[in-house]
């Protein structure tokens, strides 16, 4: 009998093969195919450092679970996971050397892999060597220096001498410098990793020992650190020696050039204690997340620079007075992140602004709206900054901002025990007579850089009861403690739907809704999006609403547990899965309701660490403009058959088989241009 739920980690790869296909897709830009290969290796590397070392855990402790958000008792999982990878690494390799790099060198952008680097440029690639790499290079022979130890993620080069026992490590410090150095000659821009510069030269190093083999190779370690948050003072302290582990933890895979003799592997082995851990061959270079940042920028072989649309309060309003009298949708990167940071920067300076209250998750390492924060607070507002200590692979900007943010005398609140804040709100308290609310609340991060290509929603609101609701939560932030069962029957969230108290009994009401409507002959349908759906609880619930006679439509971007289209079970559920230009960010519920339509929009996705570690918010969309524009942008996706697959009963991915081709992200900003969204044959 077929599981109910797709294994949670599989159905991630499946998610990273598609990522991977967009490189394939003849109707995107070179430059942009190179950078979708980069996100994939990029996936792949955090899939190494976080998931990988859970699988494994489970393979050896069966059905025991390992902590509340394992999944999975499946101990075939860790051999089905490589084969998926060996065969998604051969697609890759496949795409990038064949297809991808002989066509950008058509269009005079040459990028010499594997190949040795041409005479012409052997100069050249010398003097950048020793004025710029050697600054940060870094040898160690292994018989001199037994305690080296190779950090996460690191590249380095394995240098085999003939008159030595031991060998020795040299690092590729593309941590410190760009990975690549370009030199333009007779039209054509010519792009050499400095992993070939360095191995061009490292014979230099060793005089007149004699160099039998140079081999690349890179260790990923376990990320997935526990962060002790507990209560205490020195909580930033603790957080900050603890991700300073992160560069320590234990071997999860070892990544090698494919060529190196068994001798040589078996020495590397030997020496950083790898013998139990995943040895993968890969390419001849690793880090290939590194071609995200390409040095080549040609106009003609990326996505068409766009501006986004701008939105301005009307009649030489403040932005805060439009709130007040209507509800205001911001849609990134399709409309300016201006408003948000013009939000943040008229609580600053308004006289009639007494706090300022918000969450910070992720934000831009120069952000604006941090600077807004701390000149408010030298403007004598009250300011109040939730900040989460725990963003993965975030911390250290968030402790950053959080040093700053308290030397200019804000009121910090840090990481709850136990719970990730990962809501995205802000709540602004003015009066003028009357005291009253203004504030926002997102789908995504406060941060000015990733709305330029996540695509998201953020609500500015004057709303007084959801407001008061809002407040109610900052409220019990401020406690830095776990919900208990008497905040949870003492809250009085009935807009609101939060994590820990009422957004999963809330939506399993709005799916029985549904049920009941279909029951009694009526049409009922809901649609959800989401980055991920792995909830077993929620999944099942959609199950019931599906054979009740519910039409359930699914656009989920990464995990997801749910099995549609099996008989008797999920044959009114649709999945699909886009991937485009932008990254699909948002979380989205429409209910039928009977023709009147319930729209949310949240920071949740239906995952166990959101509905049991973390602080998460959703919430009700009333103003029937504002209903009207998400409707039409999820509209789009569920017609999109071109950046958009169907995931079929297994989870596999699967192309729509219509004849038009409509780009949901395309059609998405003529919508917010003003312009005609056609289908393109």
């Amino acid at each position: 009998m077929i599981p109910k739920y797709i294994h949670r980690d599989l159905s991630w790869l499946r998610f990273n093969g598609r990522v991977l296909d967009e490189a394939a897709r003849a109707y995107v830009p070179l430059l942009e195919r190179l950078k979708f290969v980069g996100i994939f290796s990029s996936n792949l590397d955090e899939f190494y450092r976080v998931r990988m070392p859970v699988l494994a855990a489970l393979k050896k402790l069966g059905k025991q679970q390992l902590h509340p958000a394992t999944i999975s008792a499946d101990t075939t999982a860790v051999k089905e996971a490589k084969r998926v990878i060996r065969l998604q690494q051969q697609w890759f390799g496949q795409l990038l050397q064949h297809q991808i790099l002989p066509k950008l060198a058509t269009e005079g952008v040459k990028l010499w892999y594997n190949e040795p680097i041409p005479t012409v440029m052997v100069s050249q690639a010398r003097h950048y060597f020793f004025s710029t790499i050697a600054t940060f290079l870094e040898v160690n022979r292994l018989n001199e220096d037994p305690d080296f130890f190779p950090l996460n993620n690191r590249l380095y080069l394995a240098v085999f001498i003939k008159e030595e026992v031991n060998m020795v490590i040299v690092s590729i410090p593309s941590h410190r410098i760009p990975r690549f150095y370009t030199v333009q000659r007779e039209g054509v821009h010519h792009v050499l990793f400095i992993d070939d510069i360095i191995k061009q030269e490292i014979p230099r190093l060793f005089g007149r020992e004699r160099v039998e083999g140079i081999y690349s190779f890179k260790i990923t370690r376990d990320a997935d650190i526990p962060l002790d948050d507990g209560f205490g003072d020195d909580v930033v302290e603790r957080i900050e020696r603890q991700i300073r582990k992160r560069d320590f933890g234990l071997a999860t895979r070892l990544l090698y050039q494919p060529d190196i003799p068994k001798a040589c592997l078996s020495r590397l082995m030997k020496a950083f204690s790898l013998k139990k851990v995943n040895k993968t061959k890969g390419g001849p270079y690793h880090n290939l997340k590194d071609l995200m940042d390409f040095p080549i920028k040609l106009p003609r072989l990326m996505y068409p620079a766009r501006s986004p649309a701008q939105v301005v309060p009307t009649d030489n309003r403040t932005l805060h007075e439009e709130i007040s009298g209507r509800d205001i949708l911001i849609s990134t990167p399709y409309e300016s992140f201006d408003p948000i940071v013009r939000f943040f920067n008229e609580a600053a300076i308004d006289a009639d602004v007494l706090e300022i209250k918000t969450t910070i998750y992720r934000v831009a390492a120069d952000s604006r709206i941090l600077h807004a924060l701390i000149t408010a607070a030298r403007n004598g507002k009250a300011v109040t900054v939730f900040v989460e200590l725990k963003a993965r692979f975030d911390e250290e900007n968030n402790i950053k901002w959080a040093r700053r943010l308290q030397d200019a005398g804000i009121n910090m609140i840090y990481s709850i025990p136990g719970l990730k804040v990962h809501a995205k709100v802000a709540l602004i308290k003015k009066s003028t007579g009357k005291p009253y609310f203004l504030g926002l609340l997102a789908t995504g991060n406060l941060n000015e850089n990733t709305a330029k290509v996540y695509a998201d929603h953020f609500l500015l609101t004057g709303n007084q009861a959801l407001l008061a609701e809002l407040n109610q939560l900052f409220n019990f932030l401020e406690m830095r403690q776990m919900p208990r069962k008497e905040d949870v029957d003492a809250s009085k969230f009935g807009h609101l739907l939060v994590a820990r108290f009422n957004l999963k009994s809330g939506f399993m009401r709005l799916i029985d809704a549904e049920i009941d409507q279909a029951i009694r002959g009526f049409p009922a349908s809901i649609i959800i999006k989401l980055n991920n759906l792995e909830e077993e609880e929620l999944i099942d619930k959609l199950y019931e609403a599906s054979q009740a006679g519910v039409t359930v439509t699914l656009i989920i971007r990464g995990i997801c547990r749910l099995r549609p289209g099996v008989h008797g079970l999920s044959e009114r559920i649709t999945v699909r899965r886009i991937v485009g230009r932008y990254l699909e960010h948002a979380r989205i519920f429409i209910f039928n309701n009977g023709g009147r339509a319930l729209v949310y929009l949240g920071s949740a996705d239906w995952m166990n660490r959101s509905m049991q570690s973390r602080i998460e918010v959703c919430f009700p969309v009333y103003d029937e403009e504002v209903k009207h524009v998400i409707k039409q942008v999820v509209d789009f996706q569920c017609a999109d058959n071109a950046s958009a697959v169907v995931l079929d009963e297994n989870g596999i991915n699967r192309l729509p088989a219509t004849p038009n081709l409509l780009q949901a992200q395309l059609a998405t900003e003529d919508f917010f241009c003003g312009k005609t969204v056609e289908t393109h044959e």
